[in-house]
């Protein structure tokens, strides 16, 4: 058996019908800190939606999302997308806003494109060098 984690934040897009299969999906997002919150934000308008909600299912979650700060109070309240403040976030210098490095999706900004300001100087250079050639070479 795997290991299981409980995501702090998940945020709901409005349900929709699939044009393929006439069912209704609805599109959910993790998210672990604020900075994931807005690259989530980023991921959602590229798939055409907006997160309208989140909720918190841990502690650290309803700090995430400024929720009230009863643990008994916080967990599963809406909070809506426009009340939850996110760090300001910069075009990934890797993947140059794509989200994807080649076939796969940008490690540094998590495939949304965009990420904190910095950030990439948490891998090697020669990760970050690989990461753009193989960006370039597939044409991203």
């Amino acid at each position: 058996m795997g290991r299981s984690i409980t995501i702090h934040c998940i945020g709901h897009a409005p349900e929709y019908c699939d044009v393929k299969t006439g069912g209704i999906v609805y599109r959910l997002y993790s998210a672990m800190s604020k900075k994931e919150i807005a690259q989530a934000r980023r991921k959602a308008q590229s798939d055409g939606l907006k997160i309208e909600f989140w909720y918190a299912q841990t502690k650290t979650g309803c700090r995430i999302l400024g929720s009230h700060n009863d643990w008994s109070i916080g967990i599963f309240r809406k909070v809506y997308d426009n009340e939850v403040k996110t760090p300001k976030l910069v075009i990934c210098p890797v993947c140059l806003g794509r989200g994807r490095n080649g076939m796969f999706y940008c490690p540094v900004c998590d495939g949304s494109g965009i990420t904190l300001k910095g950030y990439e100087k948490r891998w090697q250079d020669w990760q970050i060098a690989e990461m753009k050639a193989r960006s370039s070479q597939q044409g991203g």
